[in-house]
């Protein structure tokens, strides 16, 4: 009797087996097959099939799981099984590790870019009529500018992006020593220009003398730490944070600039949802300062030895 039980046993399991074979290949083009989807399929579907009455459950699944393989939905048949899978995964762990499995769901859209965020959603003080200037408008232009401005209308370890002429008047400056009129533009827009400067001080005094307000936006340290900025060569010189009215530029030293790995950069760009994504929309601030001026830019530049480099009271 006994030996029969074990016989049947045995027979069972080697039933749901076949029965996880098959399904495998059902949906997935073989078990041999190394992708990732084929691996956390079959375990979820041997998970089903290895619970009570788990070969029951699975034939009730078989309308939906032949759905899922239809070749025109492949997009949404991925999509569903990695969303079975973290749901696998996330109940075999304690609760307090949920939170380090990723959402695996795509996004509606990308994370709204620099550009688009500035343009978009930010408010800036420009009124009807006023003449805006864009000083370093590289592959990204203000929406809002009348004139753009660049120095590199060609190639540069400065830009990634191609540069963007799109009929508005374009001038070929050093930003260092701008060929226009005092207070010639009512507002000037500079964004991500000033850690790249020899001479970041300089610049501001520039943009002070030619316009009447303005705004400036510039990496902070964060950024540049976890976008991994820090290896490029010729790139970044320095980096930011608002302390009161007062924009505080610091010099990279070479021991800071070494490879870090694009982990983070790969996270906000994906196509997939993750926590870094949330924070990085909660906290853009912590990754850019925003400086808006009106009159007079108040300014600190320290060198890489911790000395004074430049500041607005000279």
């Amino acid at each position: 009797m006994l030996q029969e039980a074990a016989v049947n046993k045995e027979a069972d399991v080697l039933g749901r087996r076949r029965l996880i074979a098959d399904f495998t290949r059902l949906l997935l083009g073989g078990p041999e097959s190394k992708d990732v989807e084929v691996r956390l399929a079959s375990a979820l579907i041997n998970r089903i099939a290895l619970e009570g009455n788990g070969a029951a459950r699975v034939q009730e699944l078989l309308p939906a799981w032949q759905r899922l393989a239809t070749p025109d939905q492949s997009s949404e048949s991925g999509d569903a099984l990695r969303l079975a899978a973290r749901q696998l995964l996330v109940d075999q762990l304690p609760q307090d590790a949920w939170g380090l499995v990723p959402e695996l769901a795509r996004r509606e859209a990308p994370v709204m870019s620099t550009w688009t965020y500035q343009n978009e959603v930010m408010e800036f003080d420009i009124r009807e009529g006023d003449l805006v200037l864009d000083v370093g408008s590289g592959g990204w232009p203000f929406r809002r500018a009348d004139h753009l401005a660049d120095k590199f209308p060609d190639h540069t370890t400065h830009r990634m992006e191609a540069m963007v002429r799109d009929g508005r008047a374009f001038f070929e400056v050093d930003i260092e020593n701008l060929p226009f009129k005092d207070k010639e533009y009512d507002f000037v827009f500079c964004s991500h220009v000033m850690e790249h400067l020899d001479n970041p001080g300089k610049a501001m005094r520039e943009l002070m003398r030619v316009a009447k307000r303005g705004y400036l936006e510039v990496p902070t340290r964060l950024s540049d730490v976890m976008f991994n900025f820090t290896r490029l060569k010729d790139h970044h010189r320095w980096h930011s944070v608002r302390q009161g009215k007062t924009l505080l530029l610091t010099e990279w030293n070479e021991r800071e600039r070494r490879e870090l790995g694009n982990e983070f950069f790969n996270a906000l760009h994906s196509e997939y949802s993750n926590q870094f994504q949330s924070f990085f929309e909660r906290n853009r601030d912590l990754f850019f300062t925003s400086y808006h001026w009106t009159d007079r830019i108040e300014f600190l530049v320290i060198d890489k030895d911790g000395g004074i480099y430049d500041t607005s009271e000279r």
